[in-house]
C-alpha cells in the first residue's frame, strides 16, 4: 500500500480523508469533512477549514517566493467548502503572525498561484492558471478568469469580473468587467450581478454611479466630494471605501 508522511503533531479531524503519498507536517489543522488528494502537500503554519476539497499535487503554505522572506513563523489559512484542483500553490505569508487568507466557498482551479499574504473572499472562481502576486486583495463574488496575472498589491472589488488572459496591474473597482494586456474596464459585471439576485434597478444605480465617474473630468478627491453630493444609495458607499483604499492606482473606466 502508498504511504504517506503524516505527521502524528498535526491536528486534523479523525473524519479527514487523505489519499496516497500526501504529506502533511507537524504545525498543521485540518477541520472535518476534508479531503485531501493523493500527494498533495500540506506544509507547517496551514490552518485548514470543513469540508474542503483539496485534490491531487495541491501545494499549500509553500514558504513565499519573496526575497524579503526569512523564514519565520507565518500561516496559510483556508476556510470552509473550498474547491481547490490539481496543483494549485497558496503560499503562506511573509512577516511574522502574519497569514495568507483565503475565505469559504471559493473554487480555486488548476494550476492557480497564490502568493504570500493575499486576502481571498467568498465565494469566488479562480480559473486554470491563474497567477496572482503578493498582496493581493479578492473581494466575495468575483471572478478571475484563466491564465490572468495579477500585479502585487492589486485588489479586485466585491462581483467584479477580470477575463481570461488578462494582465491587471491597478486596482479593479467592485460589479465592473475587466478585460486584456493591460487590461482596462469594459463596463458593468451586468450577468454576474444578475446572478447574485440584483434587481435592475440596483444595476441602474452601479451604472450611474460608474458613468459618473467616467466622465467626470475632475480629479480624484474631487469626483469623490461630488459623488457624495449628488448620488446616494448603499452602493456608492462601497465604491468610494473602495476607492479610497487604492495603493496601485483605479483601473481606467
Amino acid at each position: 500500500m502508498p504511504e504517506n508522511r503524516v505527521s502524528p503533531r498535526a491536528k486534523i479531524h479523525r473524519s479527514v480523508a487523505v489519499g496516497p503519498y500526501a504529506v502533511i507536517e507537524d504545525d498543521v489543522e485540518i477541520g472535518a469533512g476534508t479531503v485531501i488528494g493523493s500527494h498533495a502537500v500540506i506544509r507547517n503554519g496551514s490552518r485548514i477549514g470543513r469540508h474542503n476539497g483539496i485534490h491531487a499535487g495541491v501545494h499549500i503554505g509553500a514558504d513565499p517566493q519573496d526575497y524579503h522572506f526569512r523564514g519565520e513563523k507565518s500561516q496559510c489559512v483556508i476556510g470552509d467548502r473550498n474547491v481547490i484542483r490539481e496543483y494549485a500553490t497558496i503560499s503562506r505569508a511573509t512577516g511574522r503572525g502574519k497569514a495568507t487568507i483565503v475565505g469559504n466557498g471559493n473554487f480555486i482551479m488548476t494550476y492557480v498561484h497564490i502568493a504570500h499574504n493575499n486576502l481571498i473572499g467568498d465565494d469566488t472562481i479562480i480559473a486554470s492558471g491563474a497567477q496572482l502576486g503578493g498582496y493581493v486583495t479578492i473581494g466575495d463574488y468575483a471572478v478571475v478568469g484563466g491564465l490572468a496575472g495579477i500585479h502585487q498589491r492589486c485588489r479586485i472589488g466585491r462581483c467584479a469580473m477580470l477575463g481570461a488572459k488578462s494582465y491587471l496591474n491597478q486596482d479593479l473597482p467592485p460589479y465592473l468587467l475587466a478585460r486584456g494586456n493591460r487590461a482596462r474596464v469594459y463596463g458593468v459585471n451586468v450577468r454576474g450581478l444578475r446572478k447574485r439576485n440584483f434587481t435592475w434597478m440596483e444595476i441602474e444605480q452601479i451604472k450611474r454611479i460608474y458613468t459618473f465617474v467616467r466622465n467626470c473630468p475632475l480629479n480624484r478627491p474631487a469626483y469623490i466630494r461630488r459623488l457624495k453630493k449628488e448620488l446616494s444609495g448603499p452602493r456608492l458607499g462601497e465604491i468610494l471605501a473602495f476607492f479610497g483604499g487604492t495603493s496601485r492606482g483605479i483601473l481606467s473606466y
